[in-house]
């Protein structure tokens, strides 16, 4: 399989995985407790580990790997209470960056076109005062979207990129036949052949020779 197809292939999983999670938002929302649970957990244990690698920033490792463990297995141990603690921090977060947005926007009014940061400034945090004002709604809703915005947009991502072939192998030429790109492949010091001329049914050395015998002779 090459990179181009499984490029595809990865995509069109993540954008239908995208949109399951927004069909299903409650179950996408648990799954992505879990995911930020599994992640405080096993970031938690790597500062552990460092902890004892290091003694120059043992008490500070050993502290925050403790403090992660503890938040991921509250969230892994009871997901519906770590979408309530989920939600409070999205709520938070999206409060900050709009107060933020607004704050630089006012700032630079005199300096630049900054329309743009005001809007996403008030969006942000007309979504925080909608969070705060529906919590119990939001928990169930809000996680599994964001997850399913994710997903759909990393799957489009990976659909649109298309390998370089002078730096991926696999990548292919848009000019080789499938038997010149094996060939190629086999021996990848080999230089890439312009095949066109061959699979017109001409010979290949006619393709340089071409313009020389086209051009006018000197008198």
């Amino acid at each position: 399989m090459t990179h181009r197809a499984l490029y595809v292939v990865s995509g069109i999983v993540l954008i239908l995985g995208g949109l399951m999670a927004l069909f299903l938002p409650l179950l996408a929302s648990l799954t992505a407790v879990l995911i930020v649970g599994w992640t405080f957990v096993l970031a938690g244990i790597l500062h552990i580990v460092e902890a004892f690698r290091n003694a120059e920033d043992r008490w500070w490792n050993g502290g925050f790997g403790l403090l992660g463990v503890l938040i991921g297995l509250s969230f892994v141990l009871n997901p519906f209470g770590g979408l309530l603690s989920l939600t409070i921090l999205l709520g938070a977060f999206f409060a900050a960056s709009g107060a933020m947005q607004l704050y630089l926007a006012w700032k630079r009014r005199a300096t630049d076109n900054v329309w743009m940061l005001a809007v996403s400034g008030v969006l942000s945090v007309g979504l925080a005062v909608l969070i705060a004002m529906n919590l119990f709604t939001a928990a169930a809703i809000v996680p599994g979207l964001l997850l399913a915005i994710e997903l759909a947009s990393t799957g489009f991502g990976l659909l649109l990129l298309r390998p370089d072939p002078k730096k991926d192998p696999l990548a292919g030429t848009r000019d080789e036949t499938p038997d010149a790109a094996m060939a190629r492949l086999a021996d990848p010091a080999a230089p890439v052949i312009d095949d066109r001329a061959a699979r017109q049914g001409a010979p290949a050395d006619n393709v340089a020779e071409a313009p020389a015998a086209a051009s006018p002779q000197s008198t």
